[in-house]
């Protein structure tokens, strides 16, 4: 059964279920990495799998034996999920509770407090039988990241899309990307940018919160650097808590692209890569 997502708007609610097994193999190095220092689990975006995160984003951890139950939070998001709670002593010697969206024997998903401090901190796992398990992680200032279609932070953009009809402003939805009811299963939709139809896009993001300034937002589709209409940030009491949102007409430069990378970067970090589709 195909699906279309054309003005699906995915958000931190994909976040209260596993991952899927794609992204695991794409953050597996770091895993590997984290446990061969001794660590029993690693501190990871939630949407690029990458061990690169920042106040206000969303982050998964993984590993194993991290809960004793599997549960999936509702917003608010609570502090205390599946009897266990998250700790978190920033660099600066604070201590934060963030909110839980989801919580398994080998992952946890979080929103991490807009407070903590950037710099070393330790993030400690608390269970019901009073058996602590710890990590080290760095808080970034930024943490750009894409969330893309299949969860697996590699190929279609999580994103929406609409055309204005000439010579009125109607909004029609378009689609971006289409799946069928099966796993890794979601492939792009050529955007028709016509002759001099308006189409425009916002994607899906985490971890630019930190952001010096909205002119140091740089979005680049096929190497060719967008202009960016707005930024915005999701409500954090919402399920769409830690979710940023960049609105951008698409150039009719554009137009017979195709499938190109896309890709955000913010101060001096960059995101993940995604693919859009460009009729």
């Amino acid at each position: 059964m195909l699906r279309s997502f054309a003005v699906l708007i995915l958000g931190s609610q994909l976040l209260t279920a596993s991952q899927p097994a794609a992204f695991r193999e794409r953050a597996k190095p770091y895993l590997d990495s984290a446990l061969a220092a001794g660590q029993q689990f690693v501190v990871l975006s939630a949407a690029s799998a990458m061990p690169n995160v920042s106040p206000d984003s969303l982050v998964t951890l993984l590993g194993s034996y991290l809960a004793s139950v599997t549960a999936a939070g509702t917003a608010p998001y609570p502090k205390s999920l599946g009897a266990i709670i998250l700790q978190i002593q920033d660099s600066a010697g604070a201590i934060h509770q963030p909110p839980l969206l989801y919580v398994s024997p080998d992952q946890i998903n979080f929103l991490l407090p807009a407070a903590a401090a950037t710099g070393t901190a330790i993030i400690t796992i608390i269970n019901a039988a009073g058996s602590p398990l710890s990590a080290k992680f760095e808080i970034q200032p930024v943490a750009p990241a894409l969330f893309t279609a299949n969860e697996n932070a590699q190929g279609v953009v999580s994103a929406t899309a609409y055309h204005t009809v000439l010579p009125t402003t109607l909004a029609v939805p378009i689609p971006v990307y289409q799946c069928l009811d099966t796993p890794d299963s979601c492939q792009s939709v050529p955007l028709p940018l016509g002759i001099d139809t308006p189409v425009f896009v916002t994607l899906n993001a985490t971890g630019l919160r930190g952001r010096s300034s909205d002119s140091a937002v740089r979005l680049t589709i096929a190497g060719q650097q967008i202009r960016i209409q707005a930024i915005n940030a999701l409500d954090d009491d919402s399920s769409r808590a830690g979710i940023d949102q960049i609105f951008f007409p698409v150039p009719l430069t554009l137009r017979g692209a195709g499938e190109v990378d896309l890709s955000i970067g913010v101060d001096t970090a960059t995101s993940n890569t995604a693919r859009i589709n460009i009729q």
